[in-house]
């Protein structure tokens, strides 16, 4: 039987192409640094869209093991029951908030423990009443995002609902910015004025609710403002963020890295296009690079033409020629001394002021990062660093 394992190994030994790596040290430096703006030091890591691309368990595993041991993790928040279902599976034991939509009938059925269900609306809230089994909730009140939340208004019915109804325990009640990263300050206090006025409603009628909370990355620098136990911290700790406040108040280090390899090196004649649609055509001799990684690996097809990776140990800087394709690129290498099938590709780097940071990637495609980041599928291969 030995035998039969190890040739089982030997015959299916093998390394991806592409490798997407996660600092530890970066993201424990991230969330440090978030931790002066957090009421208490208490930070709810949202790992949501595979943590930001990052990868769902490494970004847990660091946090619960390394993080946690403070006690400053009260609970890590995602967006569905299936993300809850991954990390049990895994066995991460931290307590998770469902802040996406969840079916009442799946809030009534699940079996597993320290998991709590975001309630978006009265009727979600209502639909509970029926429930056999304990049901851990954190109501979300609508302060002016106007999309999930019950309305201020709506605060005393639910109230209502919640003290005559013994299996619906509400553990935390929240709110969400949804101007937070706007230079005008204006509307997002005006959030914070009501939803400090609805927090007040609530704790007079459950003075001993566990988790009260409203920042995320970019509100956070409100967070001295805001009435909340709690800071929701989305994007940010991953080192990414263009808000200019945050930028020029913490050190924020970006904690994701792609590399690849070099899988074809050849001569492009003066003259000669290369890729789909022959955008490009060369205006004098090169070399040019294979890169096994096109928009199907999350590359953003808006960077044909317009992106670059690095190569090599000296990261020379290569733009990309041509579409990118759906599993590769064609890159001028012509600047790097002696390429060779094999040779590491930054594809995404993990400094700022790279032209293939998160920051850089997303400015070139006039968007931003966080659709950068959610884009890198989760069957790449993730490593800790």
């Amino acid at each position: 039987m030995r035998l039969l394992t190890w040739l089982r190994h030997k015959r299916f030994s093998y390394e991806p192409l592409i490798t997407i790596e996660t600092s530890r040290a970066r993201l424990l430096h991230n969330l440090k640094e978030f931790s002066s703006y957090a009421p208490g030091g208490y930070i709810a890591p949202i790992l949501k869209a595979n943590a930001y691309g990052h990868g769902l368990f490494n970004v847990a595993k660091i946090l619960e093991q390394d993080a946690n041991n403070a006690g400053k993790i009260p609970f890590f928040g995602v967006d569905s029951y299936f993300e809850v279902v991954l990390l049990r599976a895994k066995g991460i034991k931290t307590p998770l908030l469902v802040i996406g939509y969840t079916r009442p009938e799946t809030m009534k059925k699940s079996r597993l423990k320290n998991i709590f269900f975001a309630v978006t609306d009265m009727d979600m809230l209502k639909s509970l009443k029926t429930s056999d089994r304990k049901i851990k909730i954190h109501l979300k009140i609508d302060t002016g995002m106007h999309r999930q939340g019950i309305r201020p208004e709506e605060i005393r019915t639910a109230v209502e609902i919640i003290k005559n109804n013994s299996k619906i325990i509400l553990e935390g009640v929240y709110t969400h910015f949804s101007n937070a990263d706007n230079r005008d300050e204006s509307f997002t206090k005006a959030q914070i004025n009501l939803w400090n006025k609805c927090v007040e409603e609530i704790k007079i009628n459950f003075p001993n609710i566990k988790y009260i909370h409203a920042a995320s990355t970019d509100g956070s620098r409100f967070s001295k403002d805001i009435s909340a136990n709690v800071m929701r911290l989305g994007i940010g700790l991953y080192g990414i963020t263009e808000n200019e406040t945050l930028n020029s108040t913490l050190s924020l280090l970006p904690v994701l890295k792609m590399k690849t390899i070099l899988t074809g090196v050849k001569k492009l004649n003066k003259g000669e296009t290369t890729g789909y649609g022959n955008t490009f055509k060369a205006d004098k001799n090169m070399i040019t690079g294979i890169v096994p990684i096109g928009y199907s690996e999350g590359l953003d097809r808006r960077l044909s033409n317009n992106g670059a990776v690095q190569v090599g140990q000296k990261k020379t800087i290569c733009p990309i020629i041509g579409r990118v394709s759906m599993n590769m690129i064609t890159i001028d290498i012509s600047s790097v001394e002696n390429p060779f099938v094999g040779m590491e590709v930054i594809v995404v780097s993990d400094n700022t002021s790279d032209p293939n940071s998160i920051q850089s990637i997303a400015k070139n495609c006039e968007t931003n990062t966080h659709e950068m980041a959610v884009k890198i599928p989760a069957h790449l291969k993730r490593v800790i660093v």
